[in-house]
């Protein structure tokens, strides 16, 4: 088994073989020693057995061939033919001449002649024996010193392949056997696999992982039973690390059968090389481009979208348009859901892509209370006030329940089949306007990474933006319509009490021109009372306006001083019994043991009596109008009830606002800022103003303001 590590561990260095190859001993095929050592030998040799011979001679007398027959011996076995040659010649000379009757003369007899041709033949017989034994002998040495040579030679030959195996930069081993016992492992493959004296003579399936060791095992009996080499790219092996972990490999590998003499599959002999980093870092590459590929096409898609959701100020088409980019470019579904003033969440559009189940669509159209949407998250506001998506790359049941909490609408996004999903919130400022959310199927194989979540909120953001711009813009044309309005009733109401004024001036003239004495004075009040009247009516009207500006303009400012709000509502309430009695009503003021001192700015808080009072003679059609002031809970409570016409219950939200009104201009006077400056100057002192009413059944305006207990009385 093979397996690729990042690096072996150190371990200490050991002995390497000697890599030089075995040189083979001088004069391996030489004969031994030189010429005239050879013959000098064979003539020394002849010479000591003569001594010899001459010493032994009295015993020896029948044997004088004897002595020189082991020079001849010696001679030819120590120098080959020429020495034994020699020696054989020396020999016959001496021993005719000194050893043979007669002694001492080179007479032969025909006894001596076969005894010297017998010492001859048998002297070439020797020498013959011993050139062809000290040949064998010679060819012997040789190939014992070839043998050796050539073991010495392949000893090299294997340390260095061992050393070149060993040092080898991949994971190397070999298998023997069917069992494919480990009999070869270099210390990288060892280091990974385990403990390198336990590791020799174990079969590969008791090696590493079961399941990683099973597999290989399944390889190695392919090569061993086929024969057949196995080459595998990129093959994952998951692998233990010394913390215990498991991390995941990724090597290129080959097997490949050994044979025997005979030819016979006996072993398999496994290289692998680590490719992890390799393929990791090709991925990492195929990643990123994807990735680039995705970024631009989103660029693209981001600045089509700013031109597109640009095309209309309509917040309705806004949404149509973000759903069309949406589905079905990066969604097969798509769900919007908006604010509303109440604080709730309503859902204004779901779209789906072609080929999605239509008949699911209506099912999501049913409301959801904001609370059932992302319950893990408590909730959907907080998922919009703090401006997180919330994001489901792979939905199983558990992120489904994260979704909803509403068993109906858990039903529907089953039979969705949901595959990814994302929820982001649109954002304008720090204004939440509303969740997009986007799905996709199994149905169209695609999925949301994290990488999709800056686009999608991007595409949230700039859906924001255009409903915003949107709302801005209706603002502006209400605003602009608004304005164009009061203009046409503020030159209105300001020509009002210019008219009457101008009529009775110009009736004073005429009666002085008519009668040449002093007018009646009579005549000369009633224009005058009337005149007062209209100026004291533009002058309120003008001073709206600067109320206005003041308020818009954060200039306006307060006085507090010790007030008595009782003495100060009976002024104004007697101020007011004239035009009340002109329009029909009656005032009727309840304010018995009411104990009303304050600090409050006296001539802004008689303004806001003055408010309340004038528009209930203004809308109370001649009834009678009640002013209750009472204290409660420490508080000064104002009540001003009239019975006329009342305020339709759409039109309450509003009717504070400025340039409001609840009723036609034409029908009755005033600029719509009344009420709006009553508000603003009942807010600056600290107090509240309600209005409750009902259409045709009258109005009751409430005014609470704080009590300063430590105000001194007036």
């Amino acid at each position: 088994m093979t397996v690729p590590v990042p690096s072996p561990p150190e371990q200490p260095p050991t002995p390497r073989p000697s890599l030089a190859p075995p040189v083979p001993p001088e004069g391996a095929r030489r004969e031994e020693g030189s010429a005239l050592l050879r013959y000098g030998l064979a003539v020394t040799s002849v010479a000591v057995a003569f001594v010899v011979q001459r010493a032994l001679w009295p015993i020896a007398v029948s044997t004088p061939y004897l002595a020189f027959f082991a020079a001849v011996v010696f001679s030819s076995w120590r120098g080959g033919w020429g020495p034994g040659l020699v020696s054989t010649a020396l020999s016959l000379l001496l021993v005719q001449y000194f050893f043979l009757p007669p002694l001492g003369g080179w007479r032969l007899d025909a006894d001596n002649v076969v005894a010297l041709v017998f010492f001859l033949a048998v002297s070439l017989f020797a020498t013959t024996l011993n050139v062809r034994l000290r040949r064998a002998n010679a060819e012997r040495a040789d190939l014992l010193e070839r043998e050796r040579a050539a073991r010495a030679a392949a000893e090299y030959e294997r340390a260095r392949l061992r050393e070149l195996f060993m040092l080898a930069p991949a994971h190397l081993v070999i298998f023997r056997g069917p069992q494919h016992v480990f009999e070869l492992s270099n210390p990288l493959n060892t280091a990974m696999l385990g403990n390198p004296e336990r590791l020799l003579g174990l079969p590969a399936r008791e090696v590493g992982p079961k399941e990683e060791a099973e597999r290989v095992g399944q390889m190695l009996d392919h090569v061993y039973t086929t024969g057949e080499p196995f080459m595998g790219r990129e093959v994952a092996l998951k692998l233990p690390q010394p913390d215990g972990s498991i991390r995941e490999y990724i090597f290129d590998v080959t097997y490949t059968p050994t044979r025997d003499v005979r030819g016979q599959v006996d072993g398999v002999a496994g290289f692998a090389f680590d490719v992890t980093d390799l393929v990791r870092a090709r991925a990492r590459a195929e990643r990123l481009a994807r990735e680039l590929s995705h970024n631009e096409e989103h660029l693209r898609l981001l600045a089509g979208a700013s031109s597109f959701l640009a095309t209309s100020l309509d917040s309705k088409a806004t949404l149509s348009n973000v759903v069309r980019l949406a589905v079905p470019t990066v969604a097969d579904w798509c769900i919007v859901d908006m604010t509303t003033g109440d604080g709730g969440i309503q859902r204004l559009e779901v779209a789906h892509a072609p080929g999605e189940p239509a008949e699911l669509r209506e099912p999501l159209w049913a409301p959801a209370p904001y609370e059932a949407i992302a319950p893990a998250l408590g909730g959907a506001m907080p998922l919009l006030l703090r401006g997180q998506p919330f994001f489901i790359q792979d939905v199983t049941e558990e992120g489904l329940r994260q979704l909803t909490s509403d068993p109906g609408r858990l039903e529907v996004f089953r039979k969705l089949r949901l595959r990814s999903l994302v929820l982001v919130p649109m954002v304008a400022g720090e204004r939440p306007l509303g969740i997009l959310s986007f799905g996709t199927t199994w149905r169209s194989g695609r999925g949301y990474t994290a990488a999709d979540i800056p686009f999608l909120q991007e595409l949230a953001n700039r859906a924001a933006l255009s409903m915003e711009n949107a709302r801005l813009y209706q603002e502006a044309r209400e605003a602009v319509r608004l304005r164009d309005e009061f203009l046409s009733i503020a030159s209105h109401e300001l020509k009002t009490p210019l008219t009457p004024l101008n009529l009775k001036l110009q009736a004073l003239r005429r009666e002085l021109d008519r009668t040449p004495g002093p007018v009646r004075r009579e005549l000369v009040e009633n224009y005058l009372d009337v005149g007062s009247r209209q100026l004291k009516k533009l002058a309120e009207l003008v001073n709206d306006l600067l109320d206005v500006s003041r308020i818009a303009a954060g200039r306006m400012s307060l006085e507090p001083t010790p007030v008595d709000l009782v003495e100060l509502v009976r002024d104004v309430v007697a101020a007011y019994e004239g035009p009340a009695a002109r329009s029909g009503s009656t005032l009727q003021l309840e304010c018995a043991d009411a104990v009303t001192m304050g600090l409050w700015d006296r001539p802004r808080l008689e303004q806001v009596v003055v408010n309340l009072v004038d528009n209930a003679i203004k809308y109370g059609q001649g009834r009678p109008i009640h002013v209750r002031l009472e204290t409660r809970e420490g508080r000064a409570v104002l009540a001003v009830r009239d019975q006329g016409i009342g305020i339709a219950e759409d039109s309450l939200p509003r009717l504070f606002g400025r340039f409001e009104r609840a009723v036609s201009g034409r029908n009755y006077g005033g600029l719509g800022l009344g009420l709006y400056i009553t508000r603003t100057l009942v807010q600056a002192m600290g107090g509240t103003v309600r209005v409750e009413s009902h259409l045709g059944q009258g109005s009751v305006f409430t005014v609470e303001l704080p009590l300063h207990a430590e105000a001194p009385a007036a």
